[in-house]
């Protein structure tokens, strides 16, 4: 698919969106609005149309007729998510590129910032933001990501930070908060469809490691979680089957260091584990396959599961986990927590001083 990429010219789109979508009818006008209402518009958005049914393109030839920016792709027949991303990047023009999700939204002066930073930081081969996380069914919150950032204020991490962070720290790039250099993405090998749902994880780290990010403390994006997604289902059926693919791919790719595997495998073991914990109800099976590395870890998980009450037996275990895997470091996940809860404050106290600025500018 990358073969056919069209070639990029000084008179391309600067910035590109690909919105894979299959039957998310519901929510593709809240995506594409929110798109359509950046400070920084995209200069093409292409939404690929995985077979959904025709409620769906018929939304988006609706927006297409009165947004030029606006283009449809439809597949030929059902090929799912990556192979989707895979096609909208090779139908994309922009020197940047921004990979959506129908069910998600960006949030207001995202993309400004990330062509802002990406300019002035000419290496980075992506920028990214925080992330909001929602329950897709209810609306309620369920955290921010990164847990940990990757610095506090914002700024270019070269090649050598971003190893020495995932040292003590991963998982801190959402792709729906990230837009990338085009040419990156392409000269890192795309999307790998032999990682299911970790492509773009995969895809993300090593751009990372060879070319830099850039990073800014604004919220990019509202990521709408379902229990049901793919992604969801892929992390949790065949977690260590995936794990697998991953680890002999680490193995094989100069762009990770020789000790970062055996740091992903405990960061996906802990992962993975936290999935079946917050399952309704747990995951037991997954719990104990991948949150017990011997009979005696498999004996504390039964012991804490039947001896306490659900609640406090996922807070007891999640505890444990980290004990038994530390996949990132609690003073970066401390800081991170204050800073946000001074950022909320601030923001808090200048939304209450504007009233009373009014009220004295009108005497």
């Amino acid at each position: 698919m990358l073969d056919r990429a069209p070639a990029i010219n000084p008179a391309a789109p600067v910035l590109s969106v690909v919105l894979p979508n299959y039957n998310h009818a519901q929510y593709l006008p809240r995506a594409i609005d929110a798109y359509l209402s950046q400070e920084r518009q995209a200069d093409e958005i292409i939404v690929i149309d995985d077979c959904s049914a025709y409620a769906s393109r018929d939304i988006v030839a609706g927006y297409a007729a009165k947004h030029p920016s606006i283009r449809l792709v439809a597949n030929e027949k059902n090929i799912g998510v990556i192979p989707t991303l895979s096609r909208g990047l090779g139908e994309s023009r922009g020197h940047y590129i921004y990979f959506g999700a129908a069910d998600d939204f960006v949030m207001p002066g995202f993309f400004a910032v990330a062509l802002r930073m990406l300019q002035a930081h000419r290496q980075a081969g992506l920028f990214f933001g925080d992330a909001i996380l929602l329950d897709g069914r209810s609306g309620r919150p369920l955290g921010v990501r990164p847990p940990v950032r990757p610095r506090l204020s914002s700024g270019f991490l070269s090649p050598s930070e971003v190893a020495a962070l995932f040292r003590s720290n991963d998982n801190f790039v959402v792709t729906g908060a990230a837009v990338f250099r085009r040419n990156k993405v392409i000269s890192a090998g795309g999307f790998d469809e032999r990682l299911s749902s970790f492509a773009d994880g995969y895809l993300v780290r090593k751009i990372a490691l060879t070319c830099g990010l850039c990073y800014a403390p604004i919220t990019a994006l509202t990521w709408c979680v379902f229990p049901d997604s793919v992604s969801r289902k892929i992390s949790t059926r065949r977690a260590r089957e995936v794990l697998e693919e991953i680890e002999e791919r680490l193995a094989a790719d100069s762009a990770f260091p020789a000790w970062y595997r055996d740091a992903f495998r405990r960061r996906w073991h802990f992962a993975t584990s936290r999935l079946a914990l917050q399952d309704e109800p747990v995951n037991r099976e997954l719990l104990l396959e991948m949150g017990a590395q011997s009979a005696s870890d498999s004996a504390v998980l039964k012991c804490l599961l039947h001896t306490f009450g659900i609640k406090k037996a996922r807070l007891l275990i999640l505890i444990w986990l980290w004990q038994r895997f530390r996949p990132f470091s609690l003073t970066g996940l401390a800081t991170t927590a204050i800073a946000r809860y001074l950022e909320a404050l601030f923001q808090k106290g200048s939304k209450a001083a504007r009233p009373r600025l009014d009220r004295v500018h009108s005497k």
